[in-house]
């Protein structure tokens, strides 16, 4: 069995295109109700308030750059064909751990440094065409190949900020001041894009909400966190799978 990039792509380019739906989102059910960041409750005003959009999208992403750790939870549905994408991730640094949620399918997700590891269940192997390997790799956590992790690259907090640059730091429309969750916070818009962004202390992105083609938000919490993400103790590295 060969598990090329090609072959792991049937579903994987959906993978790949989380990473682009996650940048227009600005792109793994069960949304947090809380969207409140670190507690700057007696901080003072950061000025965003009287930034253009831009500049509020491009300081939030660098307080993410700066802020160690943080989990984020999101869910994007594309009105044009019905997929409903959801996501669950801790990130610190490097490392991240958390769940994708892709329909029906279910995948656990822990990159530590360069290293990717995924773990499916039968159903997801063989959706993606790889019924004959569905036995051996089901519920059981796989290395993938550095071809194959490229497509998880932005998942770290870097790769996260990346992808999410090119639209929040591109936004033209207004800014007005804002409450979420009894937390003080900047609202700027642009593009079917809005973003609540931290308006004391530290100016770190709350939510993103999206609407148009692909309608759905992304939460962040949970900042400066003390997080725990270790490779697994057991893996399959399809690289010496031939």
């Amino acid at each position: 069995m060969r598990m090329s990039r090609g072959q792991h792509g049937r579903r994987a380019p959906r993978r790949g295109r989380l990473a682009a739906l996650l940048a227009a989102a600005a792109a793994v059910a069960g949304l947090l109700a809380g969207c409140g960041g670190s507690d700057s409750s007696g901080s003072e005003s950061n000025g965003l308030a009287a930034a253009p959009a831009a500049e509020v999208g491009s300081r939030s992403l660098d307080a993410l750059r700066a802020a160690g750790s943080v989990h984020v939870i999101g869910r994007l549905t594309s009105t044009s064909n019905g997929d409903d994408i959801s996501w669950d991730l801790v990130m610190a640094g490097d490392r991240t751990r958390g769940t994708f949620t892709d329909n029906s399918h279910r995948l656990e997700v822990i990159r530590v440094g360069q290293d990717t590891y995924i773990q499916g269940d039968r159903a997801y192997y063989v959706d993606i065409g790889e019924s004959d390997a569905a036995d051996l790799l089901a519920d059981t956590w796989v290395r993938l190949t550095p071809q194959q992790a490229d497509q998880y690259r932005f998942l770290t907090i870097d790769g996260l900020a990346l992808s999410l640059g090119e639209y929040l730091a591109a936004m033209t429309g207004s800014v007005t001041s804002a409450e979420l969750d009894g937390q003080a916070a900047v609202q700027a818009s642009g593009g079917g894009i809005v973003l609540y962004a931290a308006e004391r202390g530290d100016p770190l992105p709350l939510l993103i909400e999206l609407s148009g083609t692909d309608n759905g938000r992304i939460e962040f919490t949970e900042y400066g966190s003390s997080l725990e993400v270790e490779a697994p103790a057991e893996w399959v590295d399809l690289a010496q799978l031939g």
